[in-house]
C-alpha cells in the first residue's frame, strides 16, 4: 500500500473519529445540558456458573462517563467498593482525552486500598480502592472497569437504575444456565423505562435488563432509602442442580430461616454463673413475668455498650450471651441474644427475630432473601398473645414499644428449628407520642412589645426517645441549644431564660421540662390597637410541597401529635375588642384543631396539631398541601386587645 493511500485512510479514520466525538457530545449536552456529565454506558454482567456443587458468581462492572461541563474536582476521585461477601479485583480505570482529532489513553496505576468505616461502627469488614481520574475535563472520558465475586449466592444485591449522573444507556444483565433457577422483578417502575428481554446464546440463558436517556437521580430533604423509589431489580436464586443433584439456596423462606436459625440454634448452651446471678436479682425485685422482663430489657439497654461489627458471617452470628455480658459491648445481634439469655435464665422464654430497619422496603412474605433485613432484636410473648418486640439497641425506648426505625416491618420470629412466625411490628399511634406544652404569658410594658413567660412542656412515647437522645448529653450548652429548638416561639427573638428536666432517665414516665423566656418585638402596637397572636408556635407553617419539582417520597421518624395551651394575662387598661374564630383541619396526614376562650382577664388558645405519616408519597402531595394551605390561614389569626 503506498503512503499516499495509507495518509488518506489515516485521515478517513480521524475524521470518522472526530466526527463521532462530536456528534456523541453534541447529542448528550443537548440532551443533558444541565447536568456536569453523563454516562455514556452503566452496565453489569453478572455471571452465575456450576462448578460441580458450588455456584460461582462474578459480576463485570463497567463505566463510561463524557464530561460536559469543567466540574473537575467532582468527578476527579473514583471510589469502588468491595467486603468480604464482594470480592473485588482486576480494576482498571484510565481517562480518554480528546487531543484535537483523536483520544489519547491516561491509565490510573495507584489504586489505594481503605477502610470504608463510619463513626457508628465499631468494626466494618467492607473497604474501598481510591483513585484519581487525571485530566477530567469537558469534552473527556473516564472509564472504569472492574469484577466483583459474590462469595455467597444469597448476597445479589441486584441492581439500581438511577444514578447521581443522567444515563444515556444503562444495562444489567445475567449470564447464567438452565442448571440455575431465578427469580427476578423490577420494582419502582411505574413508566417502564426498564426493558426486558431473556433469550438464548452459546448453552447460556440471558436475562437482560436496559433503559435509555435515564434522567439523574436528585438529592431531595426527608427522602427514604432510594429502594422505596429509585427503579431496580432484585434477584435471587431458588435452587440449582449440582454435581450430586439439586441444592436450595432460597427456594423460599423456609430455606432463609432454617440458614439463619442455624447461627442461633447452639447459643446460650451453658449455664454461666454471672449471667444467672444477674436473672436471680432482677427476679427478686420484680413479682410478675412482665415486670421482670421490662427489668432484663432495661438492664440490656443500661448496662450493654452498642457497638456494630461487621465482619464476613460474624455480621450474622451473635456471640454467647455470657460473652457479651462479660464483655459489656455488642451489636444489635449481641443484645437481642444477650436478652433472650438472661430471660432464659429467669424461667421466661424469648425469641430470636431477624427484622429490617425502615431503611429497607423490602418483606419477607414477598423476597425470602436477605435483601429484607439488616438488624436483630428479641420477641416476648405473653400468656395473653401479647408480643413485645424487644430492641436493646433503642437505648430510651420503653418497655412495650418497638424502636421507632422497626415500625411497620415485618419481623421473622424463630421459635425452634422448624418452626418460625412472620408477624408485623405495629406503627405506633400518634396520640401515643405526645407533646403537650402549656405557657402562660404577658405583655412586659417596660419592653418594645416584649412578651414574658413561663411554661411547662411535657414528651411522652417515641417524642420522649428522641428527646432524651439530645437531652442526655454531657455539653450543657448542647442541651440547651436542643431545649430552645424544642420550646421556641415566636420568632429568632425568643431567649430561654431558666430551664429544668426532669424524668428523663425513667423509661416509663414522660420527660418534663419547665422553663420562663421572653419573645422580643413579638406583638404589633398600632395606635390604641395591640395585635397578638398566640399561634406561639406554628408547626408546618407554608411547607407546602412542590409537586412539580419533587419526584421522591417524604418520611418520617414517628406519628406524633402536639397539643399547646397558651394563657395570656390581658394587659392592665386593655379590653378584648377581636377574638379569632375557631379552626379545624382534618386530613389523613395533618391536621389542626385551633379553639379559643375569654375567662376574666384571661384569653386562653388550645392548639391542637398532629402529623400521621411515616411514610409520604408522591400522589399524597395534593392532600398534604391543601391541608397545609388551610394550616397556615389559621395561623396567621390574632386576638385584639383596645385601650379602654
Amino acid at each position: 500500500m503506498n503512503k499516499t493511500l495509507v495518509c488518506l485512510l489515516l485521515c478517513f479514520v480521524n475524521c470518522i473519529a472526530r466526527g463521532q466525538h462530536g456528534e456523541l457530545y453534541k447529542s448528550l449536552k443537548s440532551k443533558f445540558n444541565d447536568d456536569p456529565a453523563v454516562f455514556v454506558e452503566r452496565s453489569e454482567v453478572l455471571s452465575l456458573v456450576v462448578k460441580g456443587d458450588s455456584l460461582e458468581i462474578v459480576a463485570d462492572i463497567s463505566e463510561d462517563i463524557l464530561h460536559l461541563k469543567e466540574q473537575v474536582d467532582a468527578f476527579a476521585s473514583g471510589r469502588v467498593y468491595g467486603s468480604h461477601f464482594s470480592q473485588v479485583k482486576d480494576i482498571k480505570a484510565k481517562t480518554l482525552i480528546w487531543d484535537k482529532s483523536k483520544f489519547r489513553e491516561m491509565s490510573v496505576s495507584d489504586f489505594k486500598k481503605n477502610s470504608d468505616r463510619d463513626a457508628g461502627i465499631f468494626y466494618d469488614d467492607s473497604y474501598y480502592y481510591s483513585f484519581n481520574y487525571p485530566s477530567v475535563a469537558e469534552g473527556n472520558r473516564t472509564q472504569l472497569q472492574y469484577r466483583s465475586i459474590v462469595k455467597d449466592a444469597r448476597f445479589i444485591p441486584g441492581y439500581i437504575f438511577s444514578t447521581y449522573l443522567p444515563q444515556s444507556k444503562v444495562s444489567y444483565t445475567i449470564k447464567t444456565t438452565k442448571q440455575v433457577a431465578l427469580v427476578y422483578n423490577v420494582l419502582n417502575d411505574p413508566k417502564n423505562l426498564i426493558k426486558f428481554r431473556k433469550y438464548e446464546k452459546s448453552g447460556f440463558t440471558f436475562y437482560e435488563w436496559t433503559s435509555t436517556d435515564m434522567a439523574a437521580r436528585r438529592a431531595e430533604d426527608g427522602s427514604p432509602s432510594i429502594r422505596y423509589y429509585a427503579p431496580h431489580v432484585v434477584c435471587y436464586v431458588k435452587s440449582f442442580e449440582g454435581k450430586s443433584g439439586k441444592k436450595n439456596i432460597l427456594a423460599n423462606l423456609d430455606d432463609l430461616y432454617r440458614w439463619y436459625y442455624g447461627f442461633v440454634a447452639n447459643l446460650n448452651q451453658d449455664n454461666n454463673p454471672e449471667l444467672q446471678a444477674i436473672a436471680d436479682k432482677i427476679k427478686s425485685q420484680n413479682k410478675s413475668e412482665a415486670d421482670i422482663v421490662r427489668a432484663v430489657f432495661y438492664w440490656v439497654q443500661d448496662n450493654i455498650q452498642y457497638v456494630a461489627f461487621e465482619e464476613g458471617m460474624r455480621g450474622l452470628i451473635p456471640r454467647d450471651g455470657a460473652y457479651v455480658c462479660a464483655k459489656r459491648y455488642g451489636d444489635c445481634k449481641d443484645m437481642a441474644n444477650l436478652v433472650v439469655a438472661l430471660l432464659k435464665a429467669s424461667g421466661i422464654k424469648a425469641y430470636h427475630t431477624w427484622i429490617g430497619t425502615r431503611d429497607l422496603p423490602y418483606k419477607y412474605s414477598e423476597l425470602p432473601t436477605p435483601l429484607v433485613d439488616n438488624h436483630m432484636i428479641a420477641t416476648y410473648i405473653d400468656k395473653n398473645n401479647n408480643y413485645y418486640f424487644l430492641d436493646a439497641t433503642s437505648d430510651h425506648t420503653p418497655f412495650g414499644m418497638p424502636s421507632a426505625m422497626i415500625q411497620g416491618k415485618e419481623a421473622m420470629i424463630g421459635y425452634s428449628k422448624d418452626k418460625y412466625e412472620v408477624r408485623v411490628v405495629p406503627v405506633i399511634a400518634k396520640e401515643v407520642n405526645e407533646v403537650v406544652d402549656s405557657t402562660f404569658v404577658s405583655v412586659d410594658q417596660s419592653q418594645t412589645n416584649q412578651l414574658n413567660g413561663m411554661g411547662s412542656i411535657r414528651l411522652s412515647g417515641y417524642a420522649k426517645v428522641f428527646g432524651a437522645y439530645e437531652l442526655d448529653r454531657s455539653e450543657r450548652d448542647d442541651v440547651k441549644r436542643y431545649v430552645t429548638k424544642l420550646i421556641g416561639k415566636g420568632n429568632n427573638k425568643f431567649y430561654l431564660d431558666k430551664y429544668s428536666v426532669s424524668n428523663l432517665t425513667d423509661r416509663d414516665k414522660p420527660t418534663l421540662i419547665t422553663y420562663s423566656f421572653r419573645i422580643g418585638d413579638y406583638f404589633q402596637k398600632i395606635g390604641d390597637e395591640l395585635y397578638i397572636n398566640l399561634n406561639l408556635n406554628k408547626d408546618f407553617y407554608n411547607e407546602s410541597i412542590n409537586s412539580s419539582m419533587r419526584k421522591t417520597p417524604r418520611q418520617s421518624e414517628y406519628k406524633y401529635e402536639r397539643t399547646e395551651y397558651c394563657d395570656l394575662l390581658i394587659p392592665s387598661g386593655y379590653t378584648l375588642d377581636y377574638i379569632p374564630p375557631d379552626a379545624k383541619i382534618v386530613n389523613e396526614l395533618v391536621g389542626l384543631e385551633v379553639t379559643y376562650n375569654q375567662n376574666g382577664e384571661h384569653i386562653s388558645l388550645m392548639k391542637r396539631i398532629y402529623s400521621n405519616f411515616l411514610l409520604m408519597m408522591p400522589e399524597d402531595f395534593e392532600s398534604w398541601n391543601t391541608a397545609i394551605k388551610d394550616l397556615s390561614e389559621a395561623y396567621k389569626e390574632s386576638i385584639i386587645l383596645k385601650k379602654k
